[in-house]
């Protein structure tokens, strides 16, 4: 019996404002007009959200008697308008402030992707993640599950990052494996990672470089390397074109290179051209780097409105200049690569 099988594309960044959550949602929906079943999981769980920008609809989801979300309940098949969103996510802030400490918990509506992740970290399975996924005002074909930018959320995630022990990585793969199940036209995942190459970032790629290894899982994780799905990572990292990001960047995929050798340095909103980005890096990154021949696997994307557009109103109509430029994207984040 054949494995089905799930790309999972990954973007992380040495630091922010580089077009990651840009190219990770116009690779959403680049796969979407492909005929392709994808999921955009907002990772950045450090005080923004796709939520506060994108007109995104969150579904109807079944409440307990207190009123805070039932992570076990299928879907309810429907979907609230904008506006109905932005209420509950006022309302949520106020359950936050009012409730104390007990939101950790037992989280109120509209539910975010934190909400299965520290489900997931509680009872190591997976929330109903399918009854949790959002979509856009106009219907896009991607399916959303955006991150809180409320301020309580956000206090958790910090105290994930430097207080209370969290398994990023294991509570992130029972989320995604969630979805897999659940969701049988699942054909892609896009995770949009926090800035920075440590914590989340850096655990999100040792899964990646298990995957790719076709190594066992732990045993507290999903048994990916025995089951009925295959994944197959596409990860990488977006840098500008500033050197104090390029470089530490190409040294970080350079650490990372025995064990995410598909890991792709993509430099966003480059004017200058690829050779003169590689031959920047050639003179820069020293003898050890450039006799690993690091600055020959960066690729680039060059800076265009197209890529504004697509990503803030969802199906846009582009013209013949722009639409080859987004067959260089295509091609520049392997998307008409067969897995």
């Amino acid at each position: 019996m054949s494995r089905r099988t799930i790309r999972l594309h990954t973007f992380c960044s040495v630091k922010g404002g580089v077009g990651k959550s840009t190219l990770a949602t116009v690779c959403a929906k680049l796969l979407a007009a492909r005929g392709r079943v994808p999921v955009l999981v907002d990772c950045d769980l450090t005080g923004t959200s796709l939520a506060d920008g994108l007109r995104l609809r969150s579904p109807a989801v079944t409440l307990l008697d207190d009123g805070s979300i039932n992570l076990e309940a299928p879907p309810t098949g429907e979907m609230l308008t904008v506006e109905q969103t932005r209420a509950l996510r006022a309302q949520r802030r106020d359950a936050l402030r009012r409730d104390g400490q007990t939101w950790r918990d037992r989280p109120h509506p509209p539910p975010y992707f934190n909400d299965p992740l520290n489900y997931a970290f509680l009872t190591r399975r997976p929330a109903r993640v399918d009854a949790l996924l959002w979509r856009h005002e106009r219907d896009d074909r991607v399916l959303y599950l955006p991150s809180s930018s409320t301020h309580d959320d956000v206090i958790q995630s910090v105290e994930w990052f430097f207080g209370q022990p969290f398994d990023w990585a294991r509570s992130l793969a029972w989320t995604l494996d969630g979805l897999a199940q659940q969701v049988p036209a699942l054909s892609d995942v896009v995770v949009d990672l926090p800035p920075g190459i440590w914590g989340l970032p850096h655990e999100a790629l040792v899964l990646v470089s298990t995957l790719l290894r076709e190594e066992p899982m732990p045993d507290d994780y999903p048994p990916w390397h025995a089951g009925p799905i295959r994944w197959v990572p596409n990860p990488f990292l977006v840098t500008s074109r500033d050197p104090n990001d390029i470089l530490p960047a190409l040294e970080y995929v350079a650490r990372q290179r025995a064990r995410v050798s598909t890991l792709k340095p993509v430099v966003n909103r480059d004017t200058e051209g690829l050779n003169a980005l590689r031959s920047m890096a050639r003179a820069r990154v020293g003898p050890l780097l450039e006799a690993a021949g690091l600055h020959e696997t960066i690729e680039r994307v060059a800076e265009m409105s197209g890529l504004a557009r697509l990503f803030w109103d969802g199906n846009v109509t582009v013209d013949e200049t722009v639409d080859e430029a987004l067959r260089e994207v295509r091609k520049t984040l392997r998307l008409e690569e067969e897995p």
